[in-house]
């Protein structure tokens, strides 16, 4: 009996996304990843991962040694497996400036059926790269 009301629950759940428009894709959850150097630490975690929306991602920074005051917009590029580079469009959080930022970074759709995209932050904390990679589902 359990099992029957759960596989109902789950049809639904994803009859649901699927009539609101969503994607299957967009009820999987994707792990926040994070990475440490040169004192600053930076998390992101993906929001918005499902072919035919907009990317965005939540990103956090901290720090007790050093300004938060690279521009995420320009200094952020996601690559998929199929070699195309998308830019960042919006950054909707904290100021440069301080030792702590959080907010959204915003990308244009995802093109074709990429598996896997990557995320490279560059020039924080003079970092060259912060990568971060996800498989999509």
């Amino acid at each position: 009996m359990k099992k029957n009301k759960l596989k109902t629950v789950f049809t639904a759940l994803i009859a649901f996304a699927l009539a609101t428009g969503g994607s299957v894709a967009s009820v999987h959850a994707y792990n926040r990843q994070t990475n440490k150097e040169k004192s600053v630490r930076v998390d992101v975690l993906p929001v918005t991962l499902a072919l035919g929306e907009k990317v965005v991602f939540d990103i956090r920074m901290n720090t007790h040694s050093v300004g938060l005051d690279n521009d995420i917009v320009s200094g952020s590029v996601l690559k998929d497996d199929k070699g195309i580079a998308y830019n960042a469009i919006k950054w909707n959080g904290t100021p440069g400036g301080g030792h702590h930022r959080k907010g959204t970074l915003e990308f244009p759709a995802l093109k074709g059926n990429p598996k896997s995209v990557t995320l490279i932050i560059k020039g924080v904390s003079n970092v060259p790269e912060r990568v971060y990679k996800w498989t999509l589902e």
